[in-house]
């Protein structure tokens, strides 16, 4: 098992006398702080703008620039950053003005080194409890931001809203989300304001951050003012990737020594929560959009069968018209016999279009009209029509309402019942159809079902065809599916009678579901709730 190695404070000693910055050091190494000393203090801004120290360690009175000029430099770049000043000239005007910069402790010079450690500890511990604090309220005052962010499907204003928060969070000037995919990378580029707009030194940038897959700091002026007005001096750039999405998040800051830790920190956050965010919103678009292509695929199929069906209705009546003439003009010989032809041929047109027609108003008319129904008469109904569309086929008819009354939309029921029925008759390869409707309490179902309804009618249709092969079986009730989608096939139709039964039945707040089994044939059961209750 391996363990993480703690991370060393990394303290700045800053002293004119080198003698005095080479004890500190040893001193403090001694307790294991990392520590970078210097004696030149002219150079210790450069030094306090480029790295970020968890404490500074300065004396009072220097040349050139003294402590408090310093300990206020490290503020503005870090605002937790702990300082303790060294001097020998300890005062009250001189407490006064470190307590104003923010200085932790005073440290009067000839001192024991005890005391420098006691100090400087004292001063972190410090430090950190005021990082924890600030990094709670931080977070708090996140997370209503980061519900929002999380919770925004909308892909564009999801982009908008990440580079808010990026500006807000940072309070920097400028924020830029470039978005790509694998093969796209950074091809999209939306920037928080038209005042700025991104150069070479930025995509540069953006592209080794993606290809580093880290957080960078640059000091660079990768934006560009469009006015000439403003000047980026420090850039951060932070990876935003998840699954297929490839980004980068760019900030950029007008001064000179911005607080880097804190904003690397926010930016951090806000990366690892934008990418899910945006991934998530970049797949609900693109299911959005299949949904709706697939309402507009749906009007057109309506439109389409709303004009094909009006279109065939007059000159397919004209052809049974003329056909039924010829037939009791001519009704023996050949003639009569290609008039039979023509008549069923015909009549198959009609049947087509009837479902046709059915199947575009079972999708338009959502008002059902529920009324008592008398399943003895409308099976013999519905039997007697199917048997003269097929009279090759005989129908065996089992009906059990134990006298328990039913209501449903009437017109609905005996389309169901004549789409399976003329189904059967179209598949089977036996003379023998064998229809069951039966009316029954629920609990006398063969399963548990989940409903206010206690009465329900359960139809079921078997037929001796060739059966439907297992994972054919869940296509069967899509519109316009055969089984067998060859020009030859032995069977006609054109798949819309299951698919007008599986409509009408959900309507009906029903179920309907298919067993079948190669060389044996088809077992189509239907449910239906009662809704007496609502007549």
């Amino acid at each position: 098992m391996t363990f993480a190695t703690p991370i060393k404070p990394h303290i700045l000693v800053v002293d004119d006398e080198p003698e005095m910055c080479n004890i500190c050091t040893r001193a403090l190494q001694v307790q294991g702080y990392q520590v970078t000393a210097i004696h030149e203090s002219n150079k210790a801004p450069d030094m306090i703008a480029r790295q970020a120290y968890d404490l500074l360690l300065t004396d009072l009175k220097m040349p050139g620039i003294d402590g408090l000029q310093l300990a206020a430099l490290a503020r503005q770049r870090d605002p937790t950053a702990a300082i303790v000043m060294m001097t020998a000239y300890a005062s009250y005007d001189h407490l006064h003005q470190a307590m104003q910069s923010g200085i932790s402790d005073f440290v009067s010079k000839p001192f024991d080194l005890s005391q420098l450690v006691v100090a400087v500890a004292q001063a972190l511990h410090r430090r950190s409890v005021i990082r924890d604090n600030v990094r709670l309220r931080t977070l708090e005052a996140l997370r209503i931001d980061s519900e929002v962010l999380s919770s925004t499907l909308d892909y564009a204003a999801l982009v908008h809203y990440v580079l808010n928060l990026a500006m807000r969070w940072s309070e920097w000037d400028v924020a830029a989300l470039l978005i790509g995919d694998e093969k796209h990378r950074l091809a999209s580029v939306t920037l928080s304001s038209s005042q700025w707009q991104l150069n070479v030194a930025g995509m540069s940038m953006a592209h080794q951050v993606l290809n580093e897959r880290t957080l960078m700091t640059a000091q660079t002026q990768g934006f560009e003012d469009v006015d000439k007005t403003s000047t980026i001096t420090t850039m951060i750039g932070v990876p935003v990737v998840s699954n297929t999405l490839q980004g980068v998040l760019l900030i950029g800051c007008t001064q000179r020594e911005p607080n880097i830790p804190s904003v690397s920190e926010l930016m951090t956050l806000l990366a690892s929560q934008s990418a899910a965010a945006l991934q998530n919103a970049d797949l609900y678009g693109h299911v959005e959009g299949l949904y709706r292509r697939q309402r507009q695929i749906e009007a057109m199929k309506d439109e389409f069968i709303a004009i094909a069906s009006h279109e065939l209705r007059t000159p397919l009546t004209m052809v049974i018209g003329y056909t039924d003439l010829l037939k009791r003009a001519l009704p023996t010989g050949n003639i009569g016999e290609q008039a039979h032809e023509i008549m069923q041929n015909a009549l198959r047109m009609k049947e087509i279009i009837e479902r046709m027609t059915s199947l575009q108003q079972i999708g338009l008319d959502d008002k059902l009209s529920f009324e008592p129904i008398d399943m003895q008469s409308l099976v013999n109904v519905v039997v007697s029509s199917v048997v003269e569309r097929y009279p090759h086929v005989r129908i065996n008819t089992t009906i059990d309402s134990r006298e328990v009354g039913f209501a449903s939309d009437v017109r609905w029921v005996r389309v169901v019942l004549a789409q399976l029925l003329m189904n059967a008759a179209t598949h089977t390869t036996q003379a023998t159809i064998h229809l069951s409707a039966q009316v029954s309490d629920a609990s006398a179902l063969p399963l548990h079902i989940e409903s206010a309804s206690r009465v329900w009618l359960t139809l079921t249709v078997s037929d001796g065809g060739k059966g439907i092969p297992t994972h054919e079986q869940i296509k069967i009730f899509a519109p316009f599916t055969q089984i067998d989608n060859s020009l030859t096939r032995e069977r006609g139709g054109a798949g819309l009678g299951l698919a007008l039964v599986h409509d009408i039945v959900q309507q009906l707040k029903g179920y309907v579901w298919v067993s079948s089994h190669a060389e044996i044939g088809s077992v189509f059961v239907v449910m239906i709730p009662d809704m007496t209750g609502t007549v």
